[in-house]
């Protein structure tokens, strides 16, 4: 089945539409014998069998899409959905828009007049700047939110148990792509909705739910996708969610934001960056794949340096979401936080939620989208030569190291723009800023250990334990280990 996202990027910016509705769509279509004979059923008068395609047949929507689709194929600014068939005429003029409206439209007739195709005269909206389409507003000026949908929402009660809470919930995703906040403002009701939490209405739930009914009345209008036109993507991540909005001439055109999951906000602060680019790239797929023009806007600077170096010098982590962004013609460029108003919003508005993707958001991705990036189960220490019972110890070691537990807070919360506002006892690992990661409590730096100073004599002593001479002592180590002035110090040891 399409989706309206398979419809919005061939829209005109200023166009005139007409939509028809097919008369008992499912009705028109005739049952072959052996399917007709499935469709028996028994009525005190005998065996009846349908001969025409019935309601509530589970695959009757995919039948008649593609007879539908079968029938009116060729037809040029026409786009049928279900039972709704639509049709836009563009043009530089009003006058140049309806002829074409008009052309399209009666193309339609003769068509449907061929084919037999009925429609219904009662449901026809014809030659309108706006209209009502799957639950939106096509209009002239871009993509709005249907005023029925935001009534319903407004007059819905306070949910009284969990199934109602799904149901207010599930309803108003169903506007996420208009509220940049939902994320933030749902996070209460989600803790409802989890399976270990005890039912019990507190009044930040009301809350929750008169902001949600607020947020509903202020949805913004989204540009309609122009194929011709740049895209740029701004992302940015924050301690609990994911932001990022898709744009073309500074006009949005989608929003998208998530929650990060417990494991996902201990990442450093440079991977929830990448993670965000990858996030607004898979999410926004069917717009990006197989074309140039996108720039990735981001206000982590450090981040700019991972994409120039080469790909075995960035983490684990890094360099499986560096893989995946490897489908996309990307040009990251920075640009500074306050400049980036849409997706900082969007990333703090996320607060702490669940990650889960509702039915909407999933059917709304098209189905040439990658499979997503699995990057929260990557372990470093998989691939280092170096016992499970030497990890722990360099674990309780850092622990205990006032310098790498001030390192540790700084790759986590985030470097400074500047080497001088980097503090004295971390800024000798300035440097290497953009390699260092934390995963289990360990610093690597690449693929690489960084080692508490309390453990680098013992270090050196296992270095030169094989008596090869300083210089290959040191390629030895430095497959594996880490820290400012090893080099050095190898070689002085001898």
């Amino acid at each position: 089945m399409p989706t309206l996202e398979d419809v919005l990027y061939k829209l005109p910016k200023d166009g005139v539409f007409t939509l028809v509705d097919a008369r008992d769509a499912f009705l028109q279509c005739k049952l072959d014998e052996p399917s007709s004979y499935m469709t028996t059923f028994w009525t005190p008068w005998g065996r009846k069998r349908w001969l025409k395609l019935p309601f509530g047949v589970s695959v009757a929507p995919e039948v008649y899409q593609r007879k539908q689709h079968e029938l009116l194929m060729g037809l040029s600014g026409v786009e049928p959905i279900a039972d709704d068939i639509l049709v836009v005429g563009c043009g530089d003029s009003d006058e140049e828009a309806e002829c074409d409206h008009d052309a399209k439209l009666l193309a339609l007739m003769v068509r449907c007049r061929q084919v037999k195709l009925r429609l219904s005269i009662k449901k026809l909206q014809f030659k309108v700047p706006d209209v009502r389409f799957h639950g939106h507003i096509l209009s002239s000026t871009g993509l709005k939110a249907d005023p029925e949908k935001v009534k319903a929402v407004l007059e819905m009660p306070h949910p009284s148990d969990v199934k109602g809470v799904q149901r207010f919930v599930g309803f108003v995703t169903y506007l996420a792509k208009f509220l940049p906040r939902l994320s933030e403002v749902c996070e209460p009701l989600r803790r409802l909705m989890d399976q270990d939490t005890i039912w019990h209405w507190l009044p930040k739930h009301d809350a929750a739910v008169r902001e949600i009914k607020q947020l509903v009345t202020q949805t913004p209008v989204l540009r309609y996708y122009n194929v011709s036109k740049p895209v740029t993507i701004q992302s940015d991540s924050s301690q609990y969610g994911l932001g990022c909005c898709l744009m073309q001439e500074g006009q949005p055109v989608a929003f998208a934001s998530r929650a990060l999951t417990p494991t996902e906000q201990n990442y450093a602060q440079i991977e929830k960056e990448c993670l965000s680019i990858v996030f607004a790239c898979q999410r926004f797929h069917h717009y990006l794949y197989g074309r140039d023009n996108i720039t990735a806007e981001t206000d982590h600077k450090p981040l700019i340096a991972i994409f120039s170096k080469p790909l075995l010098n960035a983490p684990k982590r890094l360099q499986s979401m560096l893989l995946a962004l490897q489908n996309y013609n990307l040009k990251v460029v920075y640009k500074p936080g306050p400049e980036m108003y849409v997706s900082d919003t969007l990333s703090r508005a996320t607060a702490s939620g669940t990650h889960t993707r509702s039915m909407h958001e999933q059917h709304a991705v098209c189905s040439l989208q990658t499979e997503q990036v699995d990057v929260e189960h990557i372990n470093q220490a998989d691939y280092l030569n170096v016992t499970d019972q030497r990890l722990i110890q360099i674990r309780q070691h850092t622990d205990r190291d006032g310098q790498l537990q001030a390192l540790r807070s700084v790759i986590l919360m985030g470097w400074p723009d500047c080497r001088e506002e980097t503090a004295l006892a971390v800024r000798e690992y300035w440097p290497v800023k953009e390699e260092l990661s934390v995963q289990n409590g360990v610093i690597f730096k690449s693929q690489r250990v960084v080692i508490p100073r309390s453990l680098r004599p013992e270090m050196l002593a296992c270095v030169h334990s094989s008596h090869i001479g300083g210089e290959a002592c040191y390629r030895q180590a430095r497959d594996t280990l880490y820290w400012p002035g090893m080099q050095s110090e190898i070689k002085d040891c001898q």
